[in-house]
């Protein structure tokens, strides 16, 4: 096709500006996210609209324009691929291998313009020769010798022999680029295939089993004598029946379970526990007592009772009442220890007598024996 100096087809300019809007877009991605993120086509394609502002940007067209750069004399140089990651993903990404990545900071927009044009001057001399016409760069402007001559405002956008609706027809033949299936979609693609399979026969057996229940149902209200026998009971008997039989297997349970807990281990009871509580703090409370005959030598040391006990709660590391403190005392004085310390009771008066030299040898295998 013949062009007027530095005048192209609407078509054809739209097309160009499309194409540097993708560009735009990408180089925007790569600035916020870098060349090794793959460009989602769904956000690709939102800020191609917003540069572009012609009118809605598609899948399809962004697949045009990787179709024209892959058509080209350096199609193979061309670094970007459509894949898809499956779920509806399709994304951008940069070829491995391509020769055009060394020199990629980001989008090298020059050389992808160029290589778009040489894409669409070798697809319309393609489309020119299959239509049978003179074929002629398009979206490369023809370099002669000399100065340029000036434009011939007689001479026609196109020629005699292309028609109006030329230019559209060309670009509605353009190949579309293929999108490429992710390796890892690939991989898993059996895995998701057997997961497909196995809820399609889930819901057909459900769905199976409801048209059975229908059928019965249908069946039992056509039947005149099922129904004359169903009208016949009442359903307050039904209703008291289905009660009892339920109150029946209740109490079923309930003597079930009370029959087990015979037969088991009895629980142990609030005194047991706290004497066990007491065991577990004794080797911490004799080490308390310790420290308090140190300070007093003597063969026998005596303190009272409610000193012990505010010792006690002042020196153990968990927190400890006065009458956890007393029945810890009252546990060693009877079985921990019974010579070493005594807990002597005369009238109101109540005092705790340490003999240091009885303190028993190994006080752990004695609580380990006592069940602590």
């Amino acid at each position: 096709m013949a062009i007027a100096p530095r005048q192209l087809p609407a078509e054809l300019l739209n097309l160009l500006a499309l194409h540097s809007s993708f560009l735009t877009a990408l180089s925007l991605h790569y600035a916020h996210n870098g060349t090794s993120a793959p460009a989602d086509l769904r956000d690709l394609t939102a800020s191609i609209t917003l540069v572009w502002r012609q009118r809605k940007v598609t899948y399809d067209d962004v697949r045009l324009l990787m179709g024209v750069l892959n058509y080209g004399p350096d199609g193979s140089s061309n670094p970007y691929h459509l894949s898809d990651y499956g779920r509806g993903k399709i994304v951008l990404e940069i070829k491995e291998n391509s020769t055009m990545l060394d020199e990629m900071t980001g989008v090298n927009e020059q050389a992808l313009t160029d290589m778009f044009k040489e894409g669409l001057d070798s697809l319309w001399s393609q489309w020119c020769i299959a239509q049978k016409m003179a074929a002629r760069p398009i979206a490369t402007p023809r370099k002669g010798r000399g100065r340029p001559r000036k434009a011939d405002n007689k001479q026609a956008l196109l020629e005699q022999f292309l028609d109006e609706n030329s230019m559209s027809k060309f670009l509605g033949q353009l190949p579309l680029a293929d999108i490429e299936i992710c390796a890892s979609l690939n991989a898993i693609a059996p895995l998701q295939e057997k997961g497909r399979k196995r809820m399609r026969e889930f819901k057909e057996s459900v769905q199976h089993g409801r048209n059975q229940k229908k059928r019965q149902v249908s069946g039992k209200e056509n039947d005149p004598t099922i129904f004359q026998s169903t009208s016949a009971q009442p359903a307050q008997a039904k209703i008291t029946e289905f009660a009892a039989v339920r109150k029946t297997n209740l109490l079923d349970r309930i003597l079930a379970k009370q029959e087990a807990a015979k037969c088991g281990p009895a629980a142990p009871t609030p005194a047991e526990l706290q004497r066990r509580a007491a065991l577990q703090r004794s080797e911490e409370v004799l080490g308390v007592l310790s420290l308090l005959c140190a300070s007093r030598p003597g063969m026998r040391v005596s303190f009272s009772t409610t000193t012990v006990l505010q010792q006690l709660q002042g020196s153990i590391r968990s927190p400890i009442s006065r009458e956890e403190a007393l029945k810890c005392i009252e546990v060693i004085a009877n079985e921990v220890a019974p010579g070493h310390v005594s807990l002597i009771n005369m009238g109101t008066i109540s005092s705790v007598v340490v003999v240091p030299a009885m303190r028993p040898l190994d006080v752990k295998s004695r609580l380990i024996a006592l069940g602590a």
